[in-house]
């Protein structure tokens, strides 16, 4: 698929020298996936995208769109899900919270979860609120722009589907699994994951929002159950194809128990490519910081083991590899959101 003339392709050489630059006023990114890897995305973005720049509610929601996964089976979202037949609210209201930009105490009210003894015991605020407005709204994706509204944010927050919607996936013994809380207890690879009803749409923003894209973002985040789910809702990948937009996979740091042991970078992107084969992926950003050996001591014993991000091999299958320091400073490995989010701009002029 042919570039567009707005994208320039920038080398690692490049990356350091045009951190300073501000970000064009036009340029429009949209970022997917789930967890914790998409508000990472959307709080390293967000502070260079709008900072200096008034509020236009109209503009900032062309600006930066996050397109969050909503089939979540477990803990508070799973129990929201089932009992009021709405799409799982968790990673929708974590979005909305890296991109509150209001009163401070107001995000601290939806991110509050209730204690064990409470008879809400579990339950996160912010997704009863959500719950309780998609009842009044009879529509989740009215709800989450009007509760969007409530914290102020800057962008906006789009549901992967506005039906409920249950991951099945198929293991490499044929054994067939339902739900997104059961696939990494699984301890089998997965074949191939699927979305029940096989029908579930995209909400026609959120194509639309690809389809003007100059940057969309894929990752970090849980292969399947954030970035391959997020991609099986209908038409995402043709809109993501349809697109003149710049694709950057951000590789993950590390495998997970029971849903990508022993996976390499290229397993990742293979399994990306097996499920939504029609999407161009441009760039791919890796990290280059050194993980403490007692970080990789202390996740060896969970089960988890660094990623080799095969480089050479990702480009030899026509891939532009970007490798940066991402590693946020901590005893947690994480990407560094400020990091991420200036990489993330050199892939766009």
């Amino acid at each position: 698929m042919a570039l567009s003339s707005r994208i320039a392709p920038v080398d690692a050489v490049t990356h350091s020298s045009r951190l300073g630059e501000l970000p064009r006023p036009d340029l429009r990114v949209v970022a997917l996936g789930g967890g914790t890897g998409l508000p990472t995305v959307l709080r390293g973005l967000r502070p260079l995208l709008f900072a200096s720049r008034p509020l236009d509610p109209e503009r900032d929601q062309t600006r930066l769109t996050a397109i969050a996964t909503v089939a979540d089976d477990g803990g508070s979202s799973g129990v929201l899900r089932a009992s009021h037949q709405v799409p799982a609210p968790g990673d929708i209201r974590n979005c909305l919270l890296a991109l509150a930009g209001g009163d401070p105490a107001m995000s601290e009210v939806f991110a509050f979860r209730f204690a064990s003894e409470s008879a809400v015991a579990g339950h996160s605020l912010g997704n009863l609120i959500l719950t309780a407005v998609a009842e009044l709204e009879q529509d989740f994706s009215k709800a989450v722009a009007r509760v969007g509204h409530m914290l102020s944010i800057r962008g906006r927050v789009l549901p992967s589907t506005i039906q409920t919607a249950t991951l099945c996936a198929e293991l490499s013994d044929g054994t067939v699994i339902e739900g997104e809380s059961r696939i990494a207890g699984a301890r089998s690879p997965i074949r191939r994951l699927r979305l029940h009803p096989s029908d579930a749409s995209a909400p026609p923003e959120a194509l639309h929002a690809l389809e003007w894209a100059d940057l969309i973002v894929i990752g970090p985040g849980s292969l399947y159950s954030s970035l391959v789910a997020v991609l099986l809702a209908g038409e995402l990948p043709e809109a993501i194809a349809r697109s003149r937009a710049r694709v950057v996979l951000v590789m993950n740091l590390m495998t997970e128990p029971g849903e990508t042991d022993g996976y390499t970078g290229v397993d990742h992107l293979m399994a990306i490519r097996r499920h939504a084969p029609t999407i161009p992926i441009h760039d791919i950003l890796i990290n280059t910081a050194p993980f403490a050996p007692e970080q990789v001591a202390r996740y060896a014993a969970l089960g988890a083991a660094p990623v080799p991000p095969d480089v050479e091999l990702l480009r030899a299958l026509g891939h532009s590899v970007v490798e940066c320091d991402l590693l946020a400073p901590g005893g947690d490995v994480r990407h560094d959101p400020e990091k991420l989010g200036r990489a993330l701009l050199t892939r766009v002029s």
